[in-house]
């Protein structure tokens, strides 16, 4: 009898835990519950930039708008540090505008190199092949 009870009792269904009941608690009645009151989460504190102002400063210092970048991004750690998120959010923003400029203004520097670069060597070119053609080049001597 014991080996065939094994199966029978691992197939019962599992119970959750129950509570007992208090004196005078009908079984129908809601059980006791308790409302934790949830607060809703604060507010992420402002970006300050500084990893990207100091890409800029090291990297694309247009005009030397990298170095005010940095300038706000770190007044705005400081200010996120000391809990005033309103001026953190202020010289953050600044720092985020200074950092799109400095690098707008790269990529506008770097394809007006290379266009210069370009019409240069086509220039060059073409004045090489002009002299070329008066002054044909006629091997060595």
């Amino acid at each position: 009898p014991g080996p065939a009870m094994e199966p029978s009792r691992s197939l019962a269904p599992v119970l959750p835990p129950y509570e007992p009941l208090l004196e005078g608690q009908e079984v129908e009645a809601p059980s006791r519950s308790t409302i934790v009151p949830l607060e809703p989460p604060p507010p992420p504190p402002p970006r300050d930039h500084l990893a990207w102002s100091l890409c800029t400063a090291l990297y694309a210092n247009v005009c030397c708008l990298g170095f005010l970048a940095l300038v706000f991004s770190v007044k705005s750690r400081d200010r996120k540090l000391l809990g005033d998120y309103s001026g953190a959010l202020s010289y953050g923003s600044t720092a985020k505008y200074l950092n799109i400029t400095a690098q707008l203004l790269n990529i506008f520097l770097v394809i007006l190199f290379i266009a210069l670069l370009a019409t240069g060597t086509i220039t060059l070119v073409n004045l090489f092949h002009q002299g070329q053609e008066h002054q044909p080049f006629l091997g060595p001597t």
